[in-house]
């Protein structure tokens, strides 16, 4: 935990997104040398990997909680610079950390913001961000964050199982490499997270040898693929699961992980072209939409609980 003690006392603001809670550190972040975000996430990764565990794991954190680190901005225009500090990676950003993130800035100013919906700016190693936040005086209720339609590289392709049983499968880069695999087809039930993690383990791996990321030049913030599973529930209505490359399940669809199933959805004629869509998972539901080449997620929040965490 050296990485961790040289550090003064940590402020963080929990924010419940969507069955996620993300914890927004805006005070006793690392120092970094870097003046650039994708340099700063190389150096995050390198040199303050500890800080994550801090954060996210017991005493200070549980399953639920993943932490995004809100540093000043690097560019003029710009609100802040966010990096997710999850219980798996860091990584150049999470669609709910922004959303978060962009929740505590404007909780912050409070009544100096005169319109009941505040636009919001955020570097990252992926480039600026957009978030829109609709308040009620001076909380925030809801927060939708804008992003470039996300790259369905696969449409429904046959994946190659390791005891040569085929599946098929969509593969979509939203910002993080996903994997989208419908449960159906896998005579799983989306409730069986077990099971579940399992698939993951395996599809992750079998898919990163049968469809390597260099061949669509992605990988580089992060390079194995996370797996969406899901079932239609209903017409423009889809239940997920999110789960790691190494089989951790998460409560939430996440934004990214979200938009990868709208993708995909999409893509093999589920979902009805240019219409919002619900995407939900079991811990709460994202209103979702792509269109011209745009795509948005909006979610409720709400802040939960303040820190001031002592370093070890």
């Amino acid at each position: 935990m050296a990485a961790v003690a040289k550090q003064k006392p940590i402020t963080a603001i929990d924010v419940e997104l969507a069955g996620d809670i993300l914890r927004v550190v805006n005070t006793g972040l690392p120092e970094l040398a870097s003046r650039n975000a994708v340099d700063a996430l190389t150096e995050l990764r390198l040199e303050h990997e500890p800080i994550r565990d801090f954060l996210n794991l017991p005493p200070n954190g549980n399953h639920l909680i993943n932490s995004c680190l809100l540093y000043p901005p690097f560019e003029q225009g710009s609100d802040g610079a966010l990096f997710l500090a999850s219980r798996f990676a860091f990584a150049p950003y999470a669609g709910t950390a922004l959303m978060a993130a962009a929740t505590v800035l404007a909780e912050k100013q409070g009544s100096t913001l005169s319109a009941d919906q505040q636009h919001f700016v955020l570097d990252t190693a992926s480039g600026s961000m957009e978030v829109e936040l609709v308040r009620r005086n001076i909380a925030v209720t809801h927060a939708k964050w804008f992003v470039s339609a996300p790259d369905l590289l696969i449409n429904t392709q046959e994946l190659l199982r390791t005891g040569g049983e085929a599946v098929p499968v969509s593969v979509v880069n939203a910002g993080l490499p996903y994997l989208v695999v419908d449960t159906d087809k896998l005579n799983i039930a989306l409730g069986d997270h077990s099971a579940l993690s399992d698939a993951a383990i395996e599809l992750s791996a079998t898919a990163g040898s049968q469809f390597p990321m260099a061949q669509f030049g992605i990988g580089g913030n992060y390079s194995q693929y996370l797996v969406m599973f899901f079932t239609k529930a209903s017409d423009n209505h889809i239940k997920t699961v999110w789960v790691s490359d190494k089989g951790e399940v998460a409560n939430s669809a996440g934004g990214t992980g979200a938009l990868s199933v709208l993708a995909a959805g999409l893509g093999n004629g589920a979902l009805t072209p240019d219409q919002p869509a619900l995407i939900e998972a079991p811990g709460g539901t994202f209103e979702c939409q792509i269109a011209r080449g745009r795509a948005s997620v909006t979610a409720t929040v709400r802040t939960v609980a303040r820190h001031v965490f002592l370093p070890r």
